[in-house]
């Protein structure tokens, strides 16, 4: 009876015994992988560093303190006879007061002239020979867009820069192992110098000019937010280009040819 009585007791405490500990002290759930969250699937992660952050390698020495102009053009004064008069035939002494006045020329230019006024009453009229000068907006036909300037009256000076114009975002530590989105066509940036001299009969003129190009290429791929662009290659060569201008009265307008880069450049501006 005893032994009846003493079993009786003991089966609870076995049945509390053969409970899991799990359910007193519940594991705590794995660590999942974390996400950014914000992070649409169509936009690449490149996108969230700034382009110029992106990838950077690490600075293992101070960075110099070279100060770059780039500014190329300084603009000084010329002298391209803009108002040489004692050149073109006027008195250096002599003459009381001169009144200025203008002319058109045989090719319908207008230029300037001075009527001068001597002690005596004398009146001589100096024409002045001033430069024909002419500026202008253009493009071309591989997308290229830029200006040109001209400056002289039968023989002129005329000179040009062009551009390629560019919208994507550009990474210049990207690197082409790290892409998360399609790749599509390359882009190619031109950048383009000409000089060169021209003739004028009446008012038309043909020139030619020497040009250097600096080749841009560039990976491009493309997300929801547009295209991003990082370095493949560089490359500079030296051109040729052939061409004429005409003027009508204050417009002048201008048609190039390049055998090397195989375009043509139409240009628009004013003359004066």
């Amino acid at each position: 009876m005893k032994k009846i009585l003493f079993a009786l007791l003991l089966m609870p405490l076995l049945t509390i015994g053969q409970t899991s500990s799990w359910r007193t002290n519940p594991p705590s759930p794995s660590r999942s992988i974390p996400s950014i969250q914000g992070q649409r699937s169509d936009i690449s992660m490149w996108r969230n560093d700034g382009p110029r952050e992106f990838n950077r390698p690490k600075q293992t020495k101070p960075g110099s303190n070279i100060i770059i102009n780039n500014n190329p053009w300084l603009w000084n004064d010329w002298g391209w006879g803009w108002n040489r008069w004692n050149m073109w035939g006027a008195p250096t002494f002599g003459w009381n007061f001169w009144s200025p006045s203008f002319y058109w020329n045989d090719w319908g230019y207008r230029q300037p002239a001075r009527i001068y006024v001597y002690d005596d009453g004398k009146r001589d009229t100096i024409r002045g020979k001033k430069p024909v000068i002419s500026f202008g907006l253009q493009k071309s036909t591989d997308n290229q867009i830029g200006g040109f300037f001209t400056i002289g009256n039968k023989g002129y000076f005329i000179t040009e820069y062009n551009f390629t114009p560019d919208k994507s975002t550009f990474y210049p530590y990207g690197r082409l192992d790290l892409i998360d989105f399609p790749l599509v066509n390359d882009l190619i940036k031109l950048n383009s110098f000409y000089v060169g001299l021209g003739k004028r009969v009446k008012r038309t003129g043909v020139h030619f000019m020497v040009g250097s190009i600096n080749e841009i290429v560039r990976y491009r791929g493309k997300d929801a937010d547009g295209y991003i662009t990082f370095p493949k290659y560089s490359n500079r060569f030296t051109t040729v280009k052939v061409g004429a201008l005409h003027d009508f009265k204050n417009m002048t307008i201008k048609v190039d040819y390049d055998p090397i880069q195989t375009n043509t450049t139409f240009g628009l501006g004013v003359n004066f």
